[in-house]
Parts: structure tokens; C-alpha cells; sequence
């Protein structure tokens, strides 16, 4: 799905996939050595210049942390403690979890700062982060605005696409160029 939504061909994407899209504490806990070390051997390694965080519409993940999970699945309810400050204080209606979904696609985000690799780098301009909500049943993208603090379409978002991008513009008419 990945290379459908960007148009990558194959193996131009260093992909990690799990359970709820979820971004482990940098803390050096133990259970959740796979998505770290795959966070520290994109960046480290293969000096990624973009990471992106892709929620989606009717996860399973997310709507697991508003029900029960069987007590023999003790990794996957350590694992959904990531996403449990995402949920919102309700009954797990349509809208709460698409809220849900997109609020943890955020709180990754931020997670992903905490690893000192990644925020040396985004501090850099080498390295940008991007939260993205896939709405499945519209076949549509949404990304997470920082200015706005919200999700909007990819089609609506000024800053979407592959470019070419406007120079960015200081607050003081300075203008910035790579």
C-alpha cells in the first residue's frame, strides 16, 4: 500500500510496519527492540531524509485500546500502552476513533523527537517528520498540518506532493533556500 499512496517504485522505501503504527519510548526498554532499532538504522544508516507516520481509518490497534484484549496477549497490551494517550475520554463511536487514529499518529511523531538521532537531525533540516492518516473507504490521504495542529487532505494541503516548493519566508520577509 505504501508505494500506491507515493508512487515509489520498489525498494526506493525503508518501510516498518506493526501494530497501530506505534513508536516505542527512546529508553532502551526492553520488548520493543524491532521498530527502535529499525528508527536507528534508517536514520543512522541509511540517512533517511523523510520519515512518515501512517495511520489509517478502521485500525485494529486503535480500536483495541477502547475494548478488550485477551489476558494471553500480554505483549500486545504492553504494545497498545503507546497508543493509550491517544484515547479520548468517550464510548469508541466512528468518530472518536477516527480522532483516536489521528491523535496517535501525532503522539508518534513526537515520540520519534525523543530519539536524540532524530532530533539532532530534524534540528539539522536534514531530516523531516510527517503524520498521515489514510482515510481508506475515500481512498484519500490526510496530513498532519504543525501549523494548524490539524489534519487536512493531502489534495487541500499547500505543502503536500513532490514539489517544487515555494522558498520558505521568515516572519521578517528573510527568505530561505536549501
Amino acid at each position: 500500500m505504501p508505494y500506491l499512496l507515493t508512487g515509489a517504485p520498489p525498494g526506493e522505501l525503508f518501510l516498518v510496519r506493526n501494530v497501530g503504527a506505534f513508536v516505542p519510548p527512546y529508553d532502551g526498554s526492553h520488548g520493543h527492540h524491532g521498530t527502535a532499532a529499525a528508527i536507528e538504522f534508517a536514520v543512522l544508516n541509511l540517512q533517511v531524509s523523510r520519515i512518515v507516520v501512517c495511520g489509517h481509518s478502521h485500525c485494529g490497534a486503535i480500536k483495541a485500546l477502547y475494548g478488550e484484549v485477551s489476558p494471553e496477549a500480554r505483549n500486545l497490551q504492553r504494545w497498545l500502552d503507546l497508543g493509550r494517550e491517544a484515547v479520548l475520554p468517550v464510548q469508541g463511536g466512528p468518530e472518536a476513533l477516527r480522532r483516536t487514529e489521528q491523535r496517535a499518529v501525532v503522539l508518534q511523531l513526537e515520540r520519534l523527537m525523543d530519539y536524540p538521532m532524530v532530533r539532532s537531525r530534524v534540528e539539522a533540516g536534514q531530516l523531516s517528520l510527517h503524520g498521515w492518516h489514510y482515510v481508506i473507504e475515500d481512498g484519500e490521504v490526510h496530513v498532519f498540518d504543525v501549523q494548524t495542529g490539524r489534519f487536512v487532505a493531502a489534495s487541500q494541503a499547500p505543502h503536500s506532493g513532490t514539489g517544487p516548493y515555494p522558498p520558505y519566508v521568515e516572519h521578517d520577509g528573510q527568505v530561505l533556500v536549501d
